[in-house]
């Protein structure tokens, strides 16, 4: 315990480092704000969805939504989602993080983004299960689905997942695409796939729209702590090096 404490920061020297780095503690606690905001927003439409599932309300959304989406079924269309939902499934991820890695290695950046972004979907893929298993709503009958669909349904696994990896995609656009036209047309892009991978579960029969939303938020909340986590360690990393590179110390 003596040896911990004597590693700590004095104060004259924590007031210091606080002061000679304002800015980036400044923008490393915002962007925190930011994201446990987004996340806790996010968690608690998951938990009223949780709360309410087998309710009339809920039942009754579920069933307006699947005479809509339902009704606009096609033989042409059915080809369309189908593909769009493997996208959102893990053989087409197995594709993607190797691509993605390439990409970002030739672009100037390290292994390291491609490692974080399965990091971040595999945890989403464990909690999902999790959840599934813990929930156990059972899936939309098998009269009314065009594809082979297994577990559980709520809540739903593509969803969740496409919002973890699409979404951590979208960060790391944010954060290392300069132009402001690719920005917005790499994410809007992003964001519209998350969104088709959801609506593709219900055209197929699979899902509840429930269980597609309480996905999206589900997501959305667990990217949310893997960008915080992330945040953390490279705010801590980078603040450490600037402690040790100051030559006052």
């Amino acid at each position: 315990m003596k040896g911990l404490l004597n590693s700590l920061p004095s104060w004259p020297k924590l007031i210091k480092e606080l002061y000679n780095n304002k800015k980036e503690y400044f923008l490393f606690i915002f962007s925190l704000l930011i994201a446990g905001g987004i996340g806790t927003i996010a968690l608690g439409f998951f938990l009223t969805i949780l709360q309410d599932l087998y309710g009339t309300g809920l039942n009754q959304f579920d069933q307006s939504v699947f005479e809509l989406i339902h009704g606009l079924r096609s033989e042409s269309l059915t080809i369309v989602i189908t593909f769009i939902t493997h996208l959102g499934g893990a053989p087409m991820y197995f594709v993607l993080i190797p691509l993605i890695g390439l990409l970002l290695y030739y672009r100037g950046h390290s292994w390291k983004l491609a490692i974080q972004s399965s990091i971040v979907l595999f945890t989403a893929f464990a909690l999902n299960a999790g959840l599934k298993y813990f929930i156990a709503r059972p899936r939309p009958l098998a009269d009314i689905r065009l594809i082979e669909a297994y577990s559980y349904s709520f809540p739903s696994g593509h969803s969740m997942s496409a919002t973890a990896f699409y979404g951590f995609l979208i960060y790391l656009t944010f954060k290392y695409v300069r132009r402001g036209f690719w920005k917005a047309f790499l994410s809007l892009g992003l964001l519209s796939l998350i969104l088709g991978i959801g609506l593709s579960r219900i055209y197929l029969g699979v899902h509840y729209a429930t269980d597609v939303f309480a996905g999206f938020v589900a997501g959305l909340s667990w990217l949310m702590i893997c960008i915080i986590l992330i945040r953390s360690v490279e705010f801590y990393r980078s603040t450490d090096h600037l402690s040790d590179s100051d030559p006052h110390n």
